[in-house]
């Protein structure tokens, strides 16, 4: 009877063991995890002026997961007009799950977000959007040559216009009413989940933005002064031509 009594102990302090064993192994790959995406949010390569931001992180953030992104957040959030450029300038591991996973979010309590997923393979593509009103949908997914790595892929936001993306080749999302987005963050990841093989092993990502009040620029007069300057030029060719008639 003590023989079982012992053995029964033993039993249940082996399996204690392996047990514990097993959720230090897990906490200790979270924490590596999260400490990985720390030093990355770290080193950011930021530059600021009026009107502009921009910042680089380093091709190991596609080598995060989900649960533990790299996050980029703005001192304040940008809530009237804005134009993000994307590019991609990474180095993909040879995988049909290769891929970078982009998220614009507003600030909490908003679970409002934009998503962006650039595969390897293919160059497969998609805009997601998750709204309080309607959840997390997909507006655009192209599973072939979805994405330029020549060119920056374009995301602007404007209250009186709504949400526009280009892939860097055309316009995919023309003028989507998410009744106004506040971009506060961004995050960037690309694993499913801890275990999940590496996504890529070189490169950078690169964010460029720029916003505010189109009318505080002076870009924003500039279809008006070309309109002048265009319309200017036909006069004057216009009573050119209307003297040489004359003269003749």
């Amino acid at each position: 009877m003590q023989s079982m009594y012992a053995n029964s102990i033993l039993s249940m302090l082996k399996f204690s063991f392996i047990g514990a064993f097993i959720f230090l192994i897990f906490l200790n790959t979270c924490v590596s995890a999260q400490n990985e995406s720390e030093s990355i949010e770290e080193n950011f390569d930021v530059t600021k002026s009026k009107s502009h931001e921009s910042f680089v992180v380093p091709f190991s953030a596609s080598n995060t997961d989900r649960k533990n992104p790299v996050i980029y957040t703005y001192e304040i959030p940008k809530d009237v007009s804005w134009i993000l450029g994307i590019e991609n300038n990474m180095t993909y591991n040879n995988s049909s799950e290769s891929k970078t996973i982009i998220k614009l979010m507003e600030n909490q309590p908003s679970e409002k977000f934009i998503e962006l997923a650039m595969f390897e393979q293919n160059e497969k593509f998609w805009v997601a959007v998750n709204t309080n009103e309607s959840g997390y949908i997909r507006v655009h997914e192209q599973d072939t040559d979805g994405w330029s790595r020549d060119e920056p892929i374009m995301v602007a936001h404007a209250n009186n216009q709504g949400l526009t993306v280009t892939n860097g080749k055309r316009i995919v999302i023309d003028r989507l009413s998410l009744d106004g987005f506040s971009l506060g963050s961004i995050a960037i990841y690309g694993k499913d989940d801890t275990d999940s093989p590496i996504n890529t092993l070189d490169g950078y990502l690169s964010f460029d933005l720029t916003y505010g009040n189109p009318r505080d620029s002076p870009l924003y007069f500039l279809p008006i002064i070309m309109l002048v300057l265009v319309g200017g030029i036909v006069f004057y060719l216009l009573k050119i031509k209307k003297r040489d008639r004359d003269d003749e």
